[in-house]
């Protein structure tokens, strides 16, 4: 018996471990606790995170990303068949990059006759290249692709269908990701300056400080950019950022009551509180966001209507901290003052 009960526990009888997985007491136990109140706040949890996910602040630097974008556009219009310029904003994850670019396209393509796309939005993969990027435009358009790795078809089909859409800008997001080059062609810069000379269409790049190495690479293609907008990280000594920083603690503290997921606001904007989530985030909107979901989702499930310090300390431990983002909670010392 002792040699059976070993199998079992070593996982090498797999006939009394697919007991164990579907045994009766524990679907039993747990239809029990989905109907308890346990559950009812596990799915009050789920609708707010999901509310919180839309909230949409008008962020002043993503608008001025957006603004930027527009110019790029305006500017791809006007040189139509001349040489085309690129934007390149390569900055840390979750800075906005990726939102600026989407509300932008939602904004540029509105109105747009059927058929036409005046912006172009795409994501490379992981390592790609020029032929992942025309895949990703033609994608976008609605076009089919041949099955081909022949560069040069490629390009044409992808250039022909722009034309066809009236395409203006494209916006290639996780640019770092090509850093790599193709293993079926030039490098991705390489590929860019021959749309950009073609005079086919603006580009702009987003992405991560490693793209940086891929275009500090080709000093040709530098030479065919536009100075960036700022997208960074907020320093909490330079006013200008200190005040963006408290300014979207107060405006996320007023939707999240506006929209029904809290009761009453959590002060974000409060002084100390305020530069203690600027620590922890490293001053990345992002982060804080993520941290301010997590505190959401655990003040619901300690069945309360609004979030508190408590809550905003321990979602700074269960996910930045865990995602090694910060080593340590500055938080903690304002619940010791507190105390």
């Amino acid at each position: 018996m002792s040699n059976k009960n070993e199998s079992i526990a070593q996982g090498t009888d797999d006939e009394h471990f697919e007991q164990v997985v579907i045994s009766p007491a524990i679907k039993d136990a747990f239809r029990s606790l989905r109907d308890q109140k346990v559950a009812m706040r596990s799915t009050a949890a789920t609708r707010a995170m999901a509310a919180f996910n839309t909230i949409r602040l008008p962020y002043p630097r993503q608008l001025e990303a957006m603004l930027t974008f527009q110019e790029a556009q305006d500017l791809g219009r006007s040189m139509k068949g001349g040489r085309q310029t690129v934007v390149c904003v390569f900055d840390p994850p979750h800075t906005g990059k990726t939102t600026a670019a989407e509300n932008f396209t939602d904004v540029a393509n509105e109105g747009a006759e059927q058929g036409k796309c005046p912006v172009a939005l795409i994501s490379l993969g992981s390592g790609g290249g020029p032929l992942y990027m025309y895949r990703a435009v033609l994608k976008v358009l609605g076009e089919g692709f041949p099955a081909t790795k022949d560069l040069e078809i490629m390009r044409d089909r992808a250039c022909e269908a722009m034309r066809h859409a009236g395409t203006e800008l494209v916006i290639i997001d996780e640019a770092h990701e090509a850093g790599k080059g193709s293993a079926f062609g030039p490098s991705l810069t390489a590929e860019l300056k021959t749309l950009l000379n073609g005079g086919h269409v603006g580009i702009i790049l987003l992405g991560t400080e490693k793209a940086n190495e891929m275009v500090s690479r080709d000093q040709e293609f530098l030479m065919r950019t536009m100075a960036p907008c700022r997208l960074g990280a907020l320093d909490w000594a330079e006013d200008e950022d200190r005040d963006l920083w408290i300014g979207f603690l107060s405006k996320l503290d007023e939707e999240m009551v506006r929209i029904g997921i809290v009761a009453e606001p959590a002060g974000l904007a409060e002084d100390d509180l305020a530069l203690a989530l600027w620590q922890a985030c490293d001053g990345v909107i992002g982060q804080l966001m993520s941290v301010v979901r997590q505190a959401l989702r655990i003040s619901i499930h300690d069945d309360r209507e609004c979030i508190c310090v408590d809550d905003l300390v321990v979602a700074i431990d269960d996910w930045s901290i865990a995602l090694g983002l910060c080593n340590t909670n500055p938080l903690e010392r304002l619940l010791l003052e507190a105390a």
